[in-house]
């Protein structure tokens, strides 16, 4: 496989066997068995590759009595109860001590108990690692079967001539055949032995996956795919289909790969293709795992110092394992020693086989990395390879190990308080595992967001697109609902910044958090403008209670100047107000000094008022009066002042030559002012664009009438 990123982390920790002799009672190594039912517990290598825990005094225990792993007791039950259960190793420390700490300092931890002593598995009674029995010693074979010798629930498919199955190491092993594959060589039979023949019965030499099943498939692509579709999860090519890529078998291949299954490739024998540097297919397909070889040295090349006595090798390659002068049984009774990467393809397939009976949750891209990352590094032996013959040479020991514990399904679940009777909810976050996932829950809810729950357990279900699952329960308690009472100070002048919000919380549990929508986190507002402002008040226990609050705007004062005509031809005028809004009563202040609300009898002038609320809220306006009505007719005469244009559609030039006028004011037809300046040592101005109406032109000098322009603004 050509696509796989190295740099994948682990989920969680593996751990490093150690060989122990029993009778060594006073060795320091302990192992003892414990139930981890937070699966956020769970202990992992950190990014300086320390082992800890989340659980603060699993962590400290950890350190304290020197806990080199942490991995599943059985991680190939079915049982929730069982997969729970971890095997706690310290080399630092005796038994007596490990158990005691556990069970008195780490209440994460229940049912905790000695783990059994194991001893060594027993090596077959037909190994041989010496001479031409070197492969699986050179690829650490015993130290794979310390952890398991295969599962007849791991099926690998030898796609190949077909194999003799009568032969003394297949009879018992091959559980399919397919009818179609009718061509019976010494080729298929000698590469289905060496993944998975028959072992441990006195007869020639052991073999990788040897208590693993085989089902034999013809050679070519349609085959790999019916056995893809078939189900089953190790697939050996140990054939060439040709020199040229074939995009129709790339779609091939990436079907297989996308239904799970593991292909591995024999990578080519030097000569195949035209060279030993040349593509070969099936093995430089993406999705497929190249393999080529090496002797009992390391050695790619067949005969050392001679480059030409190599197998294939080139970027497409992924590992190495054993393909030099290895002891084969191709046929009933008889022996030979032979040479070619289809004898190394299998050794990696026996491999994976391994390592998906100790882990089936693994994925073909776990797969992967985990051949890759435990192989052994031999470009030193191979510096004229370097690069062209893969990752290293196969470990099936460490291959095995790293798996036990890789990518194991396990969740972080955030769970929320039942805020009000049915608040409450459940978030879990998948961490291992292969995607797609299934996520169901007891009450028939699916997802990984299980909401409006009220307070009690939970229990989901996770399983895998590998069928690995996950039984767990949660807890969701519930909490205080939140009660506020609250004191609203409204506006008490038009336009002002003086309401508040004064906030109580009578229920709920503290600590409290305030957060008002605009931006504030304090408990109480003031100094507000008229609005609705929203809070959200957070508890205790994370529960949040929202609200709502409006300070409302005061009335604002209007005042309505009515000048009375005279009924006479007199130079006197009646000026009466109407007030509306505000918080009555009302006080008047006229520039004249006068207090009452209207005016009687007054003169030619300028007029203003300030009426002012019981709230202290005031509003100003200010009006002329001039002699025969003038404020309701044409405009009047001056030398003084001149308006132009007059009627205007835009802006309008206003020049004088009283060069004491110190104030200009612009006021409506109502006598509410528009705009009001200082003018001194001025003698002009433009007006800004005023709305279509007419329009009073007021020049004074301290406060006392001087002449007014009437303009109209069309």
């Amino acid at each position: 496989m050509k696509t796989l990123n190295l740099l994948k982390t682990l989920s969680f920790t593996f751990f490093f066997l150690s060989i122990f002799n029993t009778n060594a009672q006073d060795q320091l190594q302990a192992n003892i068995w414990a139930t981890i039912s937070n699966p956020a517990d769970i202990p992992f290598l950190n990014a300086k590759g320390q082992l800890v825990s989340n659980d603060l005094e699993l962590n400290e225990a950890i350190f304290a009595m020197g806990i080199s792993s942490v991995h599943r007791a059985f991680p190939s039950a079915r049982k929730a109860s069982l997969k729970n259960v971890f095997e706690f190793r310290s080399e630092a420390t005796n038994r007596v001590d490990l158990y005691a700490k556990l069970v008195n300092d780490v209440p994460a931890l229940s049912k905790v108990e000695y783990a059994p002593e194991y001893e060594t598995l027993a090596t077959p009674n037909d190994y041989v690692d010496t001479g031409d029995h070197y492969a699986l010693g050179l690829i650490n074979a015993q130290g794979a079967w310390e952890f398991t010798t295969g599962s007849p629930d791991i099926t690998i498919v030898i796609s190949d001539q077909s194999a003799d199955l009568g032969h003394s190491e297949l009879q018992s092993e091959v559980i399919y055949s397919d009818p179609g594959n009718t061509t019976s060589t010494t080729h298929g039979t000698a590469v289905a032995i060496v993944a998975a023949g028959g072992t441990n019965n006195d007869i020639l030499q052991s073999h990788i996956g040897y208590n693993s099943t085989l089902a034999s498939y013809n050679m070519n692509y349609n085959a790999v795919l019916e056995a893809s579709y078939a189900g089953y999860k190790v697939i050996n090519m140990s054939w060439t289909s040709g020199c040229q890529y074939n995009p129709y078998i790339q779609d091939v291949i990436n079907t297989v790969y996308d239904n799970g299954s593991f292909l591995v490739a024999a990578a080519g024998n030097g000569s195949t293709c035209g060279g030993a540097e040349n593509l070969v297919y099936p093995a430089s397909y993406e999705n497929v795992f190249s393999v080529t070889s090496i002797g009992p040295e390391d050695n790619h090349e067949r005969i050392i110092g001679n480059s030409s006595s190599t197998h294939q090798h080139n970027a497409a390659v992924d590992l190495c394992a054993p393909g030099y002068d290895v002891y084969l049984s191709p046929a009933q009774g008889w022996n030979l020693i032979s040479s070619g990467t289809s004898y190394a393809a299998p050794l990696v397939s026996g491999t994976v086989a391994l390592m998906l009976a100790v882990n089936p949750c693994l994925s073909n891209d776990d797969i992967e990395y985990i051949l890759k990352t435990s192989s052994s590094v031999i470009d030193d032996v191979n510096p004229d390879y370097a690069g062209l013959i893969g990752e290293g040479r196969l470990d099936a020991g460490g291959a095995v190990e790293m798996a036990l514990n890789f990518n194991i399904l396990a969740l972080n679940a955030n769970v929320s308080f039942a805020c009000q009777e049915d608040g409450g909810q459940v978030e879990l976050e998948i961490i291992g595992g292969n995607a797609p996932y299934e996520v169901l829950w007891t009450n028939g809810a699916q997802g990984l967001l299980l909401s409006n729950l009220s307070a009690g357990e939970y229990e989901v279900n996770i399983m895998d697109a590998t069928g690995c699952n996950l039984d767990t329960t949660f807890v969701v308690q519930g909490s205080t609902p939140i009660l506020i009472e609250e004191n609203i100070e409204h506006i008490n002048c038009h336009g002002a910044s003086s309401g508040a919000i004064d906030i109580t919380v009578v229920q709920g549990e503290p600590d409290f958090s305030y957060d008002w929508m605009h931006g504030a986190n304090t408990e109480d507002l003031d100094n507000l403008q008229a609005g609705t402002y929203r809070l959200a008040l957070t508890d205790g226990n994370g529960c949040i209670s929202y609200s709502s609050y409006e300070v409302l705007q005061a009335e604002e004062i209007n005042v309505n100047v009515e000048i009375e005509d005279p009924m006479t031809d007199t130079p006197y005028i009646d000026i009466n107000l109407t007030v509306e809004g505000g918080t009555a009563p009302y006080t008047y202040t006229w520039n004249t000094g006068d207090i009452s609300e209207d005016l009687y009898s007054v003169s030619e002038g300028f007029y203003q008022v300030t009426v002012m609320d019981i709230n202290g809220c005031s509003k100003e306006v200010h009006t002329n009066v001039y002699s025969n009505d003038l404020a309701h007719t044409n405009e009047l005469a001056s030398t003084s002042v001149k308006v132009f244009p007059n009627p205007t559609s835009e802006n309008a030039t206003v020049t004088w030559t009283d060069n004491e006028f110190n104030t200009l004011t612009i006021s409506d037809a109502g006598g509410q002012t528009v705009e009001q300046m200082d003018i001194a040592m001025q003698n002009s101005f433009q007006t800004k664009r005023l709305k279509p109406g007419i329009y009073f032109i007021n020049l004074s000098n301290q406060n006392q009438y001087a002449t007014t322009q009437k303009l109209v603004v069309q």
